[in-house]
């Protein structure tokens, strides 16, 4: 079911690593041609789907013929998924994807393909970190103390906190008391 696209070569060319890296995906229909496969956007859609289910919904990409119907699947997909994981592509580069421009959907893959690796290399990274953790036992009494600790420092800042909110209300009716003061000695100078 799963045909290879090409034969990839014994050179590493990033285009012969981007076919070896489709061959290892299942998709609903077998692939001829790559660019005539993936111009309607369907195999695209699908391919996004394993590494982001949560973005691509797949009945959102009907199989399509025309010319119209395949550039609104890559439009959509470019606004509810590529857009949504940095890789927006402009509207010139969907049109040449839906048009069956081989260079531009090769284009769209390696940068999918390069943003699913950077992803991995990420995850490794963030396991390879979370894996030197060490977890050590604290005595219960150390920990009471720390929590006690705590409760305290907690209830002086409540405390520093309801001086400040005293303090800040006192000082906005020492300022409304100046005010009125103000007001009734130009009243009284006026009198004179």
């Amino acid at each position: 079911m799963n045909q290879p696209m090409l034969k990839s070569r014994d050179c590493k060319d990033p285009k012969d690593e981007l076919y070896d890296w489709l061959n290892n995906f299942e998709f609903s229909k077998p692939k001829k041609n790559l660019a005539r496969d993936f111009s309607d956007a369907v195999l695209m859609a699908e391919l996004l789907k394993k590494h982001f289910p949560r973005f691509v919904e797949l009945h959102n990409y009907p199989p399509a013929n025309s010319q119209f119907n395949k550039l609104k699947n890559w439009i959509t997909l470019n606004d509810k998924v590529l857009t949504k994981i940095g890789l927006p592509q402009q509207m010139t580069t969907l049109q040449e994807a839906a048009s069956a421009n081989k260079q531009f959907i090769e284009d769209i893959l390696l940068a999918v393909k390069e943003k699913l690796d950077e992803i991995d290399r990420l995850k490794k990274v963030t396991e390879s970190d979370q894996s030197n953790i060490t977890i050590t036992e604290v005595p219960y009494e150390e920990h009471s103390l720390v929590l006690q600790e705590l409760m305290e420092k907690k209830e002086e800042a409540a405390t520093l906190q309801a001086k400040v909110s005293h303090l800040e209300a006192m000082l906005e009716l020492k300022d409304q008391r100046i005010t009125d003061l103000s007001i009734q000695l130009k009243r009284c100078t006026c009198h004179k």
